[in-house]
């Protein structure tokens, strides 16, 4: 490995990249080991993911001034659009096949809902905190009827969004990166990605959508916008981001899954 230089990394970690591998360290210790140690077996079996490597010991994770920290071979190309989804029914499918990897299997809970409780006064939140708190109660009644709602679960990669996703100069997605939190879930807690993205029919059009259940399309749809408004409450930074990624995002809800009832069942 060459030198390393910094990376743009998110909330939950710092990257670091030699141009040929890619270092993420993170800020608290992953959830699993089992959603790194897949990636080898999805790239055996064709599906285009940077492969985590093992360390000496045998783990995907390794230990860096008290962080864990994970390797995988550097991927290049552009960002997907609306056209690459054509290829996520089939990772869907794919890779829910059996496999002697112990999967976690995602649980509906949010700890933004009680993160937010309690920071209801915070200076960034308080000229809004009925919006707030109305968005909280409103994902609480959904996580209970959620949990009363059996769906197929598949291999969900929980952050299908187009920085995610690279194609190739034939439009084909050449990889999927950052698998870090895959588990056994809803597909619908990743197809929730085509309602904060421009395009959302052709997305689900792309994908081949179909009896889609509404609830858990709701769920993953506000979650998602509570918890990118936590984290930076919580942390205190990107007051931009608040307004963009939260307040911004939970306005659109109802609207964006005004574009998913098509594929919705009834």
């Amino acid at each position: 490995m060459g030198e390393l230089w910094a990376h743009p990394g998110g909330f939950e970690a710092d990257a670091f990249t030699d141009g040929c591998w890619f270092v993420k360290l993170w800020r608290q210790q992953p959830d699993s080991d089992a959603a790194l140690a897949l990636t080898a077996e999805l790239a055996a079996r064709g599906i285009p993911v940077p492969a985590a490597q093992r360390t000496l010991a045998g783990s995907y994770t390794a230990e860096h001034l008290g962080r864990a920290l994970r390797l995988v071979p550097v991927r290049r190309g552009p960002p997907g659009n609306g056209e690459r989804h054509r290829g996520d029914r089939a990772g869907h499918a794919r890779s829910s096949r059996h496999t002697d990897i112990a999967l976690p299997r995602a649980e509906i809970r949010e700890w933004c809902i009680e993160a937010l409780r309690d920071r209801r006064d915070h200076p960034w939140l308080a000229d809004r905190r009925g919006e707030i708190l109305a968005g909280v109660d409103r994902l609480e009644a959904l996580i209970e009827r959620a949990r009363a709602i059996d769906v197929p679960h598949v291999l969900c990669h929980h952050d299908l969004f187009p920085h995610n996703v690279l194609i190739d100069r034939d439009g084909r997605v050449a990889s999927l990166l950052d698998r870090d939190h895959a588990m056994l879930a809803p597909r619908e807690h990743d197809l929730f990605a085509a309602l904060c993205e421009t395009g959302t029919v052709r997305f689900l059009q792309a994908y081949g959508a179909e009896r889609l259940d509404l609830t858990h399309l709701e769920y993953a749809r506000l979650a998602r916008s509570l918890r990118d408004l936590a984290v930076r409450i919580c942390d205190e930074v990107d007051l931009e981001g608040v307004k963009t990624w939260g307040f911004d995002g939970l306005r659109r809800v109802d609207a964006d899954l005004a574009f998913a009832r098509p594929f919705c069942a009834w």
